[in-house]
């Protein structure tokens, strides 16, 4: 009998991820009723989004390293609940020290959920459905948003922003024993999957989950891994413009209320959501046209060069005073932004090493997009503060400029080529020990 676990595991990867940016999202929609309590300015504001950032980013490099010791399982288990913990502790932060401190707990316990994905995706998935193992439980992090905006916004107006983060913390731990009973962290270690299931996978791995350092760090130096890098890095800034900001940028832009402006935020969240559902099997059809190279460019070069368009569409629209039509371009750009990803993230799981060492590999590279992302904080706000949201949001074309020069350019056939078998070639030996 053919079994389907792997889709059983994907699919709670997705609602992890949901859970995770449901709970990033309320601190943006509750920007204007915290800073009306604490009297906080918006740079205050923007240092508080950059201690979680610049935490979550460095604990990335540990996290992704604990991905690969404790497994997903486990690893899950031990994120999740931190995270949710101090999801709830946030509405309990009586001063701007204290916000400083839950928020930068809560980032460290956020950390390790992308490698979690990264690891999944390469111990679950046959290489040829691993951008779709990859992005459709990613599409997490924008389906999050697009109702979390929504929903967080209705619980700030009706009963206050400490009951967004209560509420949200909760379904972490609602979500935990239920992660604990279905999923195992290899094929081999769950007895519910079959032996065609596991031939189809094509990855065994051992219980021992064990990075090794020095041979990720080789493949992150590598010609190739520094164009990897490099995408990750601009990628950070983009993902956190949008992911963090846009209620803000409609809140004080267009002077609507804190419904309006995260009702019109969740439309570039719901667009975010159906690129990266898309991303994967997108991607996946590309490696099936093409050697994976190309389609790898193809896959993020397009959309990108596509972005670029919508982001200077959204500014001219609001340069004209439209939040219908500045709302409708960011949908667009956010759409685009996000069918890149099941090309330029895959990547990182591509030249890893070994499976052993997938989870670390990618905790490398995301941690690097996070601080970018924390630093995306301060340079957002700082621009806000003296010309304006639009201007701020039009820095992320430079850095989407820079993300096309890393993935057409300094990603060398070569050394690509080279990484990819060296990580099919240790699959292999791992199978015949196994």
């Amino acid at each position: 009998m053919t079994t389907h676990k792997r889709y059983w595991i994907f699919g709670l990867m997705f609602i992890a991820i949901f859970i995770n940016y449901m709970d990033r999202v309320n601190f943006a929609v509750s920007i204007p009723a915290i800073r009306h309590q604490f009297n906080f300015s918006l740079e205050q504001m923007g240092t508080i989004a950059f201690v979680f950032t610049i935490v979550y980013a460095l604990f990335n490099f540990p996290g992704g390293y604990i991905a690969d010791r404790l497994g997903i399982r486990l690893g899950m288990v031990a994120s999740l609940g931190w995270w949710s913990l101090f999801t709830i502790m946030t509405a309990f932060s009586g001063s701007f020290m204290g916000w400083l401190w839950i928020r930068g707990l809560m980032g460290a316990g956020e950390a390790p959920i992308w490698a979690i994905n990264s690891k999944s995706s390469r111990t679950w998935a046959a290489p040829q459905e691993r951008s779709r193992a990859f992005t459709i439980p990613g599409s997490g992090q924008f389906l999050g948003p697009t109702i979390g905006t929504l929903l967080a916004g209705w619980i700030v107006v009706q009963f206050g922003w400490q009951w967004s983060f209560i509420s949200f913390g909760i379904l972490g731990f609602v979500f935990l024993p239920v992660w604990w009973a279905v999923v195992r962290n290899t094929p081999k270690e769950d007895p519910g999957v079959s032996t065609t299931e596991r031939e189809k996978i094509g990855i065994p791995s051992t219980a021992s989950q064990k990075g090794d350092w020095g041979a990720a760090l080789r493949v992150v130096f590598s010609r190739t891994g520094l164009g990897v890098l490099l995408t990750f890095l601009t990628f950070g800034y983009i993902l956190f413009t949008f992911i963090t900001w846009v209620p803000s940028y409609m809140y004080y832009t267009f002077h609507i209320g804190i419904i309006k402006s995260a009702a019109w935020s969740s439309i570039g969240f719901a667009a975010g959501f159906v690129g990266f559902l898309l991303s994967g099997p997108f991607n996946d059809a590309l490696t099936r046209r093409f050697d994976r190279l190309k389609a790898r460019r193809i896959g993020a070069g397009v959309p990108m060069g596509a972005m670029i368009v919508a982001v200077s569409l959204s500014l001219w629209s609001a340069s004209a005073h439209s939040a219908i039509g500045t709302a409708l371009f960011i949908g667009l750009a956010e759409f685009c932004m996000n069918l890149t990803v099941g090309s330029w993230a895959v990547n990182a799981i591509d030249i890893a090493p070994s499976p052993e060492s997938s989870g670390l590999v990618y905790g490398i590279y995301n941690g690097v997009l996070n601080v970018m992302g924390a630093l995306n904080a301060l340079i957002l706000t700082w621009l806000a503060t003296r010309w304006g949201f639009p201007a701020a949001f039009g820095s992320a074309i430079f850095f989407m400029l820079l993300f096309l020069v890393g993935i057409l350019f300094v990603i060398d056939r070569p050394s690509y080529t080279r990484l990819v078998a060296q990580g099919a070639a240790s699959s292999e030996v791992a199978a015949t020990q196994d």
